[in-house]
């Protein structure tokens, strides 16, 4: 299917993680890390051995340390880790041929160079300013601000201690992580609190105010719980008592309210009206409904994990097999059914997952969110047509078209869908790139 100019945009992105990991092993100077760039000649494949679950640490300096099948220059990344990570590896180097700090294998496979991207020392002091790891169990992997006005990005002042310089500006209501703080002097020679980015930046916290997320998640489906179920996307929507030929309002029903449908509905005066299993009615055209599928498609077989979303409706369900297990609320591109070469439209057709990212901190923050810049996309999962689902902080909109086209989720929901999707992402990595489980499916369709 022919993709929207902002679909190639975000494929180019996602893609230069990768290529950020070549610059970061071959640019350094140090001529101790690995250039990843292809080689002409196929070399033989190293045997990888075991890494105990008791072994000794390894820890990530670089934003984007990259983990790789081979202990060579030119070997495929599978992975990644950030900084201030830590891993369990080997004792000893499995080799240092390209990596004169060493390839130690980790678990739970491949191999990272030891050096200026990842060290054995555990007191580096990268890894003591970059302690603060994200926090898989919670709706967002880190703490998100706004920034409240256009201020300054800083870095670390290379030739003067506790001070700091700029290097770029951040636009009002600009959306980041922040993983850290610290007191430095600005450029001004004022003492500043500045709150410390996950890519080891800093912004004046001052200027920041904290980020108000959703609270919207889907529901659970089990034996229990099952579709049809319904959406409250509109405000000012109410419930109604239905009795024989006659509707009467009851009070509203709550934004984003979640009802469990009997599955029965009944018409009055031309308007359908479905029941919910409390015994209120709500009318068919003041919600969303999903409801239950009674035809497949072809791969949805055994335990295949697939999501079924609907642009229209602005609805996915996760689904394993043909059993569901999740409905929820999808933003999608604002332009909906528009032209997908021109607008902002999500992409449609069967996709997979490609790629998985605790955060997307190497996109452009000015291609993600309406007006604004959005830095570290949290739960980040790559499609194979080159657009992202991801948890949105900035908005909760969820059920109504909006954004550039990627599939945008609340935070909780992404952080679900993030844990329950293959591929899985190994403990202690921030992202991989080379799947080797079976893939989830994600099914577009209007």
């Amino acid at each position: 299917m022919a993709r929207s100019t902002c679909t190639r945009k975000v494929a180019q992105l996602v893609a230069a993680v990768s290529a950020l990991t070549a610059g970061l092993a071959g640019c350094n100077g140090s001529g101790d890390e690995p250039a990843l760039a292809k080689q002409a000649d196929t070399p033989e494949t190293v045997e990888i051995p075991p890494v105990p679950t008791d072994g000794p640490k390894l820890g990530a300096l670089a934003d984007v340390t990259p983990v790789v099948d081979q202990p060579r220059a030119g070997a495929k990344q599978i992975g990644y880790l950030h900084a201030g990570a830590r891993v369990t590896r080997t004792e000893a180097a499995l080799d240092t041929d390209g990596c004169a700090g060493g390839w130690y294998p980790i678990r739970p496979r491949g191999v990272v160079c030891a050096g200026t991207i990842a060290t054995t020392d555990l007191k580096h002091p990268t890894l003591v300013a970059m302690a603060l790891q994200p926090k898989l169990d919670q709706p967002l992997p880190y703490t998100y601000a706004r920034a409240q006005k256009q201020t300054a990005l800083y870095k670390r002042d290379p030739k003067k201690d506790n001070a700091v310089v700029e290097v770029a500006k951040v636009g009002q209501r600009a959306g980041m992580a922040i993983v850290g703080s610290w007191s430095a002097l600005d450029p001004d020679g004022k003492m500043q609190r500045l709150g410390m980015l996950t890519n080891g930046l800093f912004i004046k916290a001052a200027d920041l105010k904290a980020a108000d997320p959703s609270s919207f998640k889907g529901i659970e489906l089990d034996q229990k719980t099952e579709l049809p179920v319904a959406f409250v996307v509109k405000r000012g929507v109410r419930a109604w008592d239905v009795e024989q030929n006659e509707a009467t309002k009851k009070k509203k029903l709550d934004y984003h309210e979640t009802l469990k449908l009997t599955g029965r509905f009944r018409t009055v005066a031309g308007h359908q009206y479905w029941s919910v299993d409390d015994g209120r009615y709500v009318r068919h055209r003041d919600v969303t409904v999903v409801r239950r599928r009674n035809a497949f498609p072809d791969f949805a077989t055994g335990d295949q994990k697939w999501i079924d979303v609907s642009v229209i409706t602005g609805t996915a369900v996760l689904y394993e097999g043909r059993r569901p297990v999740l409905a929820t609320l999808v933003s999608v591109g604002r332009d909906r059914l528009g032209d997908v070469e021109q607008g902002a439209v999500t992409a449609r057709g069967t996709f997979h997952i490609a790629g998985k990212h605790i955060t997307a901190a190497k996109l452009n923050p000015q291609g993600l969110a309406e007006n604004y810049e959005i830095y570290d996309l949290p739960w980040a999962m790559e499609l194979s047509s080159g657009q992202l689902m991801h948890g949105a902080f900035w908005h909760d909109r969820f059920g109504i078209e909006h954004g550039p086209g990627n599939l945008q989720f609340s935070p909780a929901d992404a952080a679900r869908i993030w844990h329950w999707a293959t591929p899985t992402v190994p403990e202690g990595w921030h992202g991989v790139n080379q799947p080797d489980e079976v893939r989830t499916i994600v099914h577009i369709r209007k």
